[in-house]
């Protein structure tokens, strides 16, 4: 079976990861630096900072003389490997074959760089699960861009090949081998030296000392080698150059090494005869909890999820799952968590295979063995919430969670534990964002209700209210506390509020706000929003 290459180049991997977290604001050309020598070089740029005629390889202090306003960051080459890392896993929906794209220095002069944002795929005897090359490589194209980010696909039978034309092709190029219908190895190799003939020879991967010494000897394109014979040719250039053009022609085998899958955290009970009795899946299940803590203890990382699975004698496959509120590895705890779980399967005719597997999984410190060593307050509660999970089942429980708003239907919202980053607990007793925040009632109405005010305008607090048809006086008030909405989520009429906390002759306490500034010519309206105690 030929081979069949794709090469997935994204020219701006890291600027569009620091655009996606927010580190660098919107409309700012963005550089990526790096200190190789002493001197700060753009090690990458964004792709409007490409715009701007930046470009990798020029000092950072000829970049700002061309752009003041742009932004620079540090370059962060072990982010960009894990982002490569999990693109290349994302990859193998497409084909078993994939790896992240090893770093080559490519460029001529001044202007060599580093370039190793692209991972490959082999999708030789898997493009027809998709339709073909074309609609698999259009699917690729469409889910990147849906994700925010820049990629150049390529496919050709060689590495290089691919390489190349993603990093200096043309659409046209790139795309060639893709009008052909299951193309034979003859039929794919043939084209390559037209493909590969105009474009430069640092797409030969060639460093840029080697592309600056031929191209003083008049040898620009890869098209001006091709016909030279090679012994002359390595003997003057070096021998990288004939091993790199010949990889690309497909007169040299090159190859990638593709990732391992990840490996399951999977625990396996087989029986020789069926089991049915309650006792016998019990201890069917206690067994498997020791194994896969075992398992996971042996690999340092603690799961979110456990899935217990069995096969019954007639084939029919059933599973339950449990749902953690943080990554362990507790076979105590998971047997707390599963000791209902035996009741809860149907036999039939007897079990004939069962398996717990492992799920969401993170590395996680060596957990103390001895008795309350090293136990806080936190694991307390998540194991708690992990009880209450597996009795009332998953989304049953809830939790409030703060958020960073002064609004107050807005402050807090409901969260699932278990979906919380690891630590949630942990700021469970922390102080709340609003720091500064007047005192907040005790009781929230899901929905303000519209009061009847007498109050002196334009900032006084209200002398007496009438709610739910009972006239309520005011004897103290304090405020009022300006809140005004979030701009940038705020819908069309949304007007700022006035709160004020008021105190009726029978001691009852009322969180109030008037809606609407008189000053600005608005007329005020009057809410109950919450209750004191």
């Amino acid at each position: 079976m030929s081979r069949l290459i794709i090469h997935v180049w994204f020219p701006h991997l890291a600027a569009e990861r620091l655009r996606r977290t927010g580190t660098v604001p919107d409309g700012a050309p963005l550089v990526l630096t790096a200190t190789p020598r002493g001197a700060e070089l753009v090690e990458a740029v964004c792709r409007l900072a490409r715009r701007c005629g930046l470009h990798a390889g020029m000092r950072l202090a000829d970049a700002r003389a061309l752009y003041p306003a742009l932004v620079s960051h540090g370059s962060d080459a072990a982010a960009d490997a894990d982002d490569l890392l999990h693109l290349a896993r994302w990859a193998r929906r497409y084909c078993p074959l994939t790896a992240p794209a090893p770093a080559e220095a490519v460029g001529t002069g001044a202007t060599i760089a580093h370039d190793g944002n692209g991972i490959w795929l082999d999708v030789a005897g898997a493009a027809h699960l998709r339709g073909g090359v074309r609609p698999l490589m259009a699917d690729m194209a469409h889910r990147l861009r849906r994700a925010g980010l820049t990629a150049r696909i390529a496919v050709a039978p060689t590495c290089g090949a691919a390489w190349a034309l993603a990093r200096y092709g043309g659409a046209v190029q790139r795309h060639a081998c893709t009008r052909m219908d299951s193309p034979t190895p003859r039929q794919l190799a043939a084209p390559l030296a037209g493909l590969l003939g105009d474009l430069p020879l640092a797409a030969l991967r060639l460093d840029g000392t080697i592309c600056t010494a031929m191209a003083e000897s008049g040898l620009r394109r890869i098209g001006d080698i091709i016909p030279l014979p090679r012994a002359p040719l390595a003997a003057r250039f070096g021998t990288v150059v004939t091993a790199r053009l010949d990889a690309a022609l497909g007169h040299v085998n090159e190859s990638f090494t593709p990732i391992a899958p990840p490996r399951p955290r999977l625990a396996v009970l087989n029986f020789a005869a069926p089991i049915a009795a309650p006792a016998d899946i019990d201890a069917a299940i206690d067994q498997l909890i020791g194994e896969l803590s075992l398992i996971l203890q042996q690999h340092g990382v603690g799961a979110r999820r456990l899935q217990l699975g069995w096969q019954r004698v007639d084939g029919v496959v059933r599973g339950h799952d449990v749902h953690l509120s943080r990554p362990s590895r507790d076979a105590a705890g998971f047997r707390r968590l599963l000791a209902d779980a035996g009741e809860a399967i149907n036999p039939e005719f007897g079990i004939e295979r069962m398996w717990m597997e492992a799920h969401g999984c993170s590395p996680q410190a060596p957990v103390a063995t001895a008795f309350d060593d090293g136990v806080s307050v936190a694991e307390s509660r998540a194991s708690l919430i992990d009880r209450l999970v597996a009795r009332l089942g998953h989304g049953a429980v809830l939790r409030l969670k703060p958020r960073e708003c002064w609004q107050p239907e807005a402050a807090q919202y409901m969260a699932y534990p278990d979906m919380e980053q690891a630590g949630f607990d942990d700021r469970m007793n922390a102080p709340p964002y609003c720091l500064t925040a007047a005192p907040r009632p005790i009781r929230l109405l899901a929905h303000p209700h519209r009061l009847a005010v007498v109050a002196l305008l334009p900032d006084h607090p209200p002398a007496q209210f009438v709610w739910q048809k009972r006239t309520h006086r005011i004897v103290r008030a304090s405020g009022p506390e300006r809140i005004a909405p979030q701009w940038w989520h705020a819908a069309a009429g949304t007007r700022t509020r006035d709160y004020f906390r008021l105190q009726d002759d029978r001691g009852a306490g009322f969180w109030v706000y008037r809606e609407g500034l008189p000053e600005r010519g608005e007329d005020p309206d009057w809410f109950l929003h919450g209750f004191f105690a």
